[in-house]
């Protein structure tokens, strides 16, 4: 028979044993032994179970006990260490407050400086403003007295060439009225001529033929009057049978007479004005020729003048165009140049007053010696300067500029070797700060109760008097991260 389970621990061999001890046992046994060996056994159990919880609420009060007084030492420990930070940061504070105060001081020092260097530039500004306009309305005074000065003698030019023209053509004028007058005297001269002329000739002609227009005369009387009598006769017979015909015809024949003698007159009066016209016509040709060549000739001078003005007042506004272009380019240069001015004042003054506050950093060796002395400051003057010449692409009055530079490359890299060095300082002290951060956490992990700490093992478990803190693992600096040094009175690349 099998009593019990089986127990952790126990070997194959030895439960095989004792479950036959226990079989033969129990057959030698009786029934009422085996129930009070049962009893006995749960009794046993029972006692054990309370005996273990009773262990377990003495351990829980215990573990409780030591740790409220844990944490009342951790309290006096981290208010003490409180108090400290408290006066270091109450101190800190005091220091910043002051180092703020003295920076507001020197804030509002600046500002009122600033101000002042501003009121004086805007007054600067503003007369080189009013001298920049006086040279401009100067300048425009100038180039209206000379349009002035070449209006007036455009002006002069073209009255005199005008008066020129007016008096050449009163005396052409003239000569030609002169012309006129010497030909209608001519021309009256001939027509008295050949009138004479005319009556001598009808003088001649009229005495050669007189006899014989006598004789022809006397014919023609008799013949007359013979016909005188027959037309009289045929007269006074037509007379009486065309009496009213022969009024209207005296009245038409007087008219006609009258007309003829109009029409004479008028023929004479149209050869006379056709003569006049064909030479005033030939004068007009002749003078139109002249004229023409003479309008040909202002016109073309006119134009002349017109592209010579023109040409004058294109060149004279290119030259205000170009000068207002100076002048907006001399404006935005001396502007830009203002701005740079400004930015330089502002870098000057801002390393001013980084200056300051470095110096009150200053340490009392800094203060006595700035500058430290290096080797290459020996090797540098002792050597020779005909080397430097012998060297490619290097001046020697760069050179000498770069020289004066040493003090302040010396200092800079000083500030930039401290400024490594803290950093690398910074860098083991984060490391230091993580590695107790480490060691705080898991402390107060080994102090504090909960499912997660139970679970894990407690650090503060003393075995062989070795303490078990998980402390983190020595890492291998990487040589990649490590920045590459050189001497102190070098530049660090």
């Amino acid at each position: 028979v099998r009593l019990g389970k089986m127990i952790k621990g126990r070997t194959k061999t030895e439960a095989g044993f004792k479950r036959v001890m226990v079989k033969i046992r129990n057959q030698e046994k009786t029934m009422e032994e085996l129930e009070q060996e049962q009893i006995t056994l749960k009794l046993k159990r029972d006692t054990l179970k309370n005996m273990q919880v009773e262990e377990e609420k003495m351990a829980h009060f215990n573990r409780m006990k030591i740790l409220t007084h844990w944490r009342r030492i951790m309290r006096v420990a981290k208010k003490s260490r409180l108090n400290k930070d408290i006066q270091v940061y109450q101190q800190n504070h005091d220091r910043e407050v002051d180092a703020k105060d003295a920076i507001l001081q020197m804030l509002d020092r600046d500002l009122e400086e600033a101000d002042e260097q501003y009121q004086m530039a805007l007054r600067n500004h503003k007369i080189r403003i009013d001298q920049l306009i006086d040279i401009q309305n100067s300048r425009l005074r100038g180039l209206h007295e000379e349009f002035e000065r070449d209006l007036q003698i455009l002006k002069s030019e073209f009255d005199k060439e005008k008066d020129d023209i007016n008096n050449g053509h009163d005396m052409e004028k003239t000569e030609l009225e002169g012309m006129i007058a010497t030909i209608n005297e001519e021309e009256t001269a001939k027509l008295e001529k050949l009138k004479d002329e005319f009556e001598g000739l009808r003088e001649e002609t009229k005495n050669e033929k007189m006899e014989e227009l006598e004789t022809m005369k006397h014919d023609l009387i008799k013949k007359i009057e013979q016909l005188d009598q027959d037309f009289e006769i045929s007269f006074s017979n037509y007379v009486s049978d065309t009496d009213a015909k022969s009024a209207e015809y005296t009245k038409h024949l007087g008219q006609n007479e009258e007309a003829s003698i109009e029409i004479s007159q008028l023929i004479r009066e149209m050869n006379r004005l056709r003569e006049i016209i064909s030479n005033w016509s030939h004068k007009k040709l002749q003078n139109s020729k002249e004229c023409k060549e003479r309008n040909q000739k202002l016109t073309q001078e006119k134009i002349t003048i017109l592209k010579h003005y023109h040409e004058l007042k294109r060149k004279m506004t290119q030259f205000r165009q170009e000068e207002a272009k100076r002048l907006s380019n001399l404006t935005k240069n001396s502007k830009a140049c203002m701005d740079t001015l400004k930015g330089y004042q502002k870098l000057g003054e801002r390393i001013l007053k980084t200056a300051e506050l470095c110096r009150k950093l200053e340490t009392e060796r800094e203060k006595v010696l700035p500058f430290y002395e290096a080797e290459t400051d020996n090797l540098e003057e002792e050597e020779p300067e005909h080397k430097i010449d012998k060297i490619d692409g290097i001046d020697k009055s760069v050179y000498n500029e770069f020289q004066l530079l040493d003090n302040f490359y010396k200092r800079y890299n000083k500030v930039l070797l401290d400024k490594v060095a803290i950093e690398k300082q910074k860098g083991s002290l984060e490391k230091e700060n993580m590695f107790f951060k480490s060691l705080l956490k898991q402390y107060l992990d080994g102090v504090s109760v909960n499912n997660d700490v139970m679970n894990s093992s407690n650090p503060l478990l003393v075995v062989n008097n070795k303490v078990n803190l998980n402390r983190p693992p020595v890492q291998k600096l990487d040589a990649t991260n490590q920045k590459p040094l050189i001497e102190g009175n070098m530049e660090i690349t």
